[in-house]
């Protein structure tokens, strides 16, 4: 682990064991519809309480993920690489998991590595949720 005037780098959270563990459970979740139903249920519960501070400009990208989720669990929208459904799963799981790369209960600092995976997520599926976003908007 990197560290910066002793806290932990936040590029770091991406490398960590619980993102790939998170990668790894993502493909579970994508192909159990109720259990990938559970997951989306949880974050919502979870976004409900959560200070958004941290995650600036990418909030309202995380409730887009979780509104491609609940499409995708419906059937509703499929326009997506296989790829990024399981990128987004394994963002929210890590989200989810309070005992991630850094645990969520440290005060001021536990949501820094779920702010920074939400980021990485965000990199890399931004143009798939910006169309998903696009398609919310047309559809009746």
């Amino acid at each position: 682990m990197t560290k910066a005037r002793g806290k932990p780098a936040p590029q770091g959270a991406t490398r960590s064991r619980a993102f790939r563990n998170a990668m790894s459970e993502a493909k579970d979740y994508a192909a159990d519809p109720e259990r990938l139903k559970g997951l989306i249920d949880e974050a919502v519960k979870k976004a409900r309480r959560m200070p958004k501070g941290p995650f600036k400009e990418s909030w309202a990208y995380f409730l887009a993920m979780l509104r491609l989720l609940r499409a995708y669990y419906a059937g509703s929208y499929r326009r997506i690489p296989w790829h990024t459904v399981l990128l987004i799963i394994a963002a929210v799981i890590y989200v989810v998991n309070p005992m991630d790369f850094i645990p969520d209960v440290l005060f001021g600092v536990g949501l820094l590595d779920d702010a920074t995976v939400l980021a990485f997520a965000l990199r890399a599926v931004k143009d798939r949720l910006d169309a998903f976003m696009g398609w919310e908007t047309t559809r009746d």
